[in-house]
């Protein structure tokens, strides 16, 4: 399992290449990006001059979000799908397969939104598995998103039901560490889940407060908080899960440090709970 720089840790100001070198410094293997930076680096250097640039650092694109508005207006929908097969093959051509977005907890209508997505989600994936890339899909777990509000989905059962509706075997799960805990499952779930259906993975830790009332935007670096990391990562380990883990941590702290100091301490982080498995 190898830990990759999230863009959220940093106080902003960096490039996609300033981060690729960012990480390569305090040792971390991934970057999480977006396919346009990706495409601007390549466009900037070239394919082969941006894969000798990865290589020389030995750092890698870990995941790209899904470019494309799936909630949005049927023509901003299709618009952002006939780009979409551009961006996977350049995924694809640059190490990187991988591609992934979330999915709200709430909706106005479940059932209309459960079948917006299953549709929609079905019609991505198709593009992607044509250049051999995978799509995963993130659940929200926080209670407090969804106190007064109609819930849609919010648990891994939940995602992996909606997502076998969709007859896709190219979609799977992003496994967020928090939303893991927030949704209160346990290790014996997520070994329940085959390797190949784990698209990617977001490493972070929740305050000590009772799971209910754990906020979205207030999380910790790995180990410093009170989620089963060791469970966690196990679990993981044991399904055979290699790929990259983002280092996803919101909050203020982070992002109020020099940008080398913020990364080496995720990176110290992640490595002393990777530690423990």
């Amino acid at each position: 399992m190898k830990p990759s720089l999230h863009a959220v840790i940093l106080g902003g100001g960096l490039s996609f290449e300033e981060q690729v070198k960012l990480a390569s410094k305090v040792g971390l293997l991934g970057v999480d990006t977006g396919i346009e930076a990706i495409a601007a680096l390549v466009d900037a250097k070239s394919l082969d001059g941006a894969r000798e640039f990865f290589a020389e650092q030995n750092v890698q694109p870990g995941v790209w979000g899904l470019p494309v508005n799936w909630m949005g207006d049927e023509d901003t929908f299709q618009a952002g799908l006939s780009k979409l097969g551009e961006h996977a093959k350049l995924g694809a051509a640059i190490g990187c397969p991988r591609c992934v977005t979330w999915i709200p907890p709430v909706a106005d209508d479940p059932a209309a939104m459960r079948k917006l997505a299953v549709s929609r989600f079905a019609e991505c994936a198709k593009v992607l598995g044509d250049h051999g890339c995978r799509l995963g899909l993130e659940w929200v777990g926080p209670k407090t998103i969804r106190v007064g509000k109609t819930e849609f989905l919010w648990r891994m059962d939940q995602l992996l039901d909606m997502e076998a509706d969709m007859g896709q075997p190219n979609v799977g799960l992003l496994v967020d560490s928090f939303h893991w805990f927030t949704a209160g499952h346990t290790p014996a779930e997520l070994e329940a889940v085959s390797a190949d259906r784990i698209v990617h993975v977001h490493l972070n830790d929740a305050p000590d407060k009772p799971r209910d009332e754990q906020m979205d935007m207030e999380r910790l670096l790995p180990g410093e908080g009170i989620i089963d990391l060791k469970g966690f990562l196990s679990a993981l380990r044991n399904v055979g899960y290699q790929d990259y883990m983002g280092l996803e941590t919101f909050g203020k702290t982070l992002p109020a440090l020099p940008p080398e100091e913020a990364a080496r301490k995720a990176k110290e982080a992640a490595d002393s709970v990777l530690a423990l498995v």
